[in-house]
């Protein structure tokens, strides 16, 4: 005979202990009496346990049962934490997203889009790390995480990754500068400015020395910084202007500043990159979704670029 224990018998007997008569019992599992009767034999037998006295066609619980009864609430307890699990993975509620990202996206705008992603998901889990562009392109491939946040520009766009959003960056300047009255700034309005830069280990700082050069303009370049958040804060503290990535300027809260579109227009590309064998986790793609939403509420029309 099959001495397994089934979920059912396990049920059957919890219901009774809980509701005293095989009526209630009945009641409350949606079946009729003779089944909850019949799984209750069952399981005696398969246990080798009286757990019931039969007298004048009621059951009384054994010590026996009263024992068992505490083992069999833990397990059904640990069952249902299961089911309550699934229904949550199943409704986007629970789920694990490991991220990687280029400091531009997760010093700023990463950790204030997660933090409104999971308002409406409690149980999910969210892990963020912050590496150069490249080096995330190779956690990618190497599938050291779910997916990956990058500055590529198009020639470096790849099979695993698209294009996010482009975007044309922004002046940055003190609100009390010179220039901060201005809707536009061109090159020719920064000639002798103290200008924080970018490093040249980064492909926007060749471009952007690329524009100045072409316009025949001389900066004053005594400070570099390899993220736009760094940036925005020497700029506060009165050590220069800079040209730095609209999201991330959208993420300053204080008043101190002042961005103004730059021309002629120097592209910043935001990129997301996931390897194509590993299989995603359903919150995935709705994680993606809301990334690309904050990005398109944040930055406005103009200076989001319509040509690539």
């Amino acid at each position: 005979m099959d001495k397994r224990i089934t979920l059912r018998h396990l049920e059957s007997f919890r219901a009774i202990m809980l509701c005293k008569t095989v009526t209630n019992a009945a009641n409350m599992l949606h079946v009729s009496q003779p089944v909850v009767t019949r799984l209750i034999a069952d399981l005696e037998e398969r246990i080798g346990i009286q757990l019931f006295d039969r007298r004048k066609g009621r059951l009384y619980p054994t010590p026996e049962a009263a024992l068992l009864y505490e083992e069999v609430q833990r397990s059904l307890a640990g069952i249902e934490r299961i089911t309550s699990s699934a229904a949550e993975i199943r409704s986007l509620q629970r789920g694990s997203i490991q991220i990687a990202a280029a400091p531009a996206l997760a010093l700023t705008f990463l950790p204030q889009a997660i933090a409104s992603f999971i308002e409406s998901r409690p149980y999910a889990r969210i892990l963020l790390l912050m590496h150069s562009s490249r080096t995330v392109m190779d956690m990618v491939q190497e599938e050291r995480c779910d997916i990956g946040f990058v500055i590529l520009s198009l020639q470096l766009q790849s099979t695993y990754g698209r294009l996010l959003m482009s975007t044309k960056m922004v002046c940055v300047v003190p609100a009390t500068h010179r220039l901060a009255h201005k809707t536009v700034i061109v090159p020719t309005d920064l000639r002798g400015e103290r200008y924080i830069s970018h490093p040249y280990l980064l492909d926007t700082r060749t471009k952007i020395d690329s524009v100045f050069a072409a316009y025949g303009v001389s900066r004053v370049l005594h400070i570099e910084t390899q993220t736009s958040y760094a940036m925005l804060q020497l700029v506060e503290a009165g050590a220069g202007v800079a040209i730095v990535d609209p999201l991330t300027a959208s993420c300053y809260e204080g008043n101190g500043l002042r961005f103004i579109e730059f021309e002629p227009s120097i592209t910043t590309n935001f990129s997301l990159l996931m390897a194509p064998d590993r299989v995603p986790s359903m919150l995935l793609q709705p994680f993606i979704d809301h990334v690309q939403a904050e990005m398109l509420r944040r930055i406005p029309p103009e200076l989001v670029n319509r040509e690539d």
